[in-house]
């Protein structure tokens, strides 16, 4: 009988996943492969059937990158310990997120904007029972325009 461990191991790497580490670390990697001139300009995208898909941020560095593709998937398939890729494909960014970089993306925010105060808020507290469900939701909500009154002071 084979360890777990084996056994996870053939299986995660009969559906691709040593390529998909080996393509994690590259993009991982991807400024220290390239050198910090060269990755200023080329920006991993991805990969899609042995070719390799480099991003420019504009018409000019895009015609110096495929000029430079025989030195960068030499770079690529170097540190990839083979043949990984066989060539190079040059597109413009438009806006993309490079695979070496981390996007951020902040949700704009959820939180409905409190309504103003209503005239009188608060009357009600003697005439309900503090211990019923409406009691209790109504002082939670005298409380609420009360905490807001002063965080703003």
């Amino acid at each position: 009988m084979k360890p777990i461990a084996d056994a996870l191991k053939e299986y995660l790497n009969a559906r691709g996943a040593k390529n998909q580490f080996q393509l994690a670390r590259l993009w991982e990697n991807w400024e220290m492969v390239m050198g910090p001139d060269l990755a200023a300009l080329a920006f991993p995208l991805g990969q899609r059937k042995g070719i390799l898909l480099v991003g420019a941020e504009d018409n000019m560095a895009a015609q110096d990158l495929s000029y430079m593709s025989p030195e960068i998937l030499e770079r690529v398939n170097a540190f990839m310990d083979g043949p990984f890729f066989n060539r190079v494909e040059v597109h413009l960014l438009f806006g993309r997120t490079p695979l070496d970089t981390t996007r951020v993306v902040v949700p704009p925010s959820s939180r409905v904007p409190l309504p103003p105060r209503p005239e009188g808020l608060g009357g009600l507290m003697q005439s309900l029972d503090p211990e019923s469900t409406v009691g209790r939701c109504y002082l939670k909500y005298v409380r609420m325009f009360d905490e807001v009154a002063r965080s703003r002071q």
